[in-house]
């Protein structure tokens, strides 16, 4: 089984830029949490990075989701050549 499966550099930009702000707003959500009482801007700096962690993962997904797709094309049309 052969795969041709090659990554373009804009994909890669764009998912190592999103892994990176994931990450980022993850770990301050996480060091945020573990602090006592936050004031009221800290809540509201938690909040975001909370959120933007949680769009993170989701675009994380959506990106590699869409390569899977590419990836089991290219095996199907393999396959199909490779029967005629």
């Amino acid at each position: 089984m052969k795969s041709n499966f090659n990554l373009n550099l804009a994909f890669l930009l764009v998912f190592f830029t999103t892994t990176s702000f994931t990450l980022l707003s993850g770990g301050c959500s996480i060091w945020l949490a573990t602090n006592g009482n936050l004031s009221q801007p800290q809540t509201r700096v938690f909040e975001n990075c909370n959120a933007t962690w949680n769009m993170g993962i989701g675009a994380i997904f959506g990106l590699l989701g869409s390569k899977a797709t590419d990836l089991l094309q290219s095996d199907q049309d393999s396959q199909d050549s490779e029967e005629e």
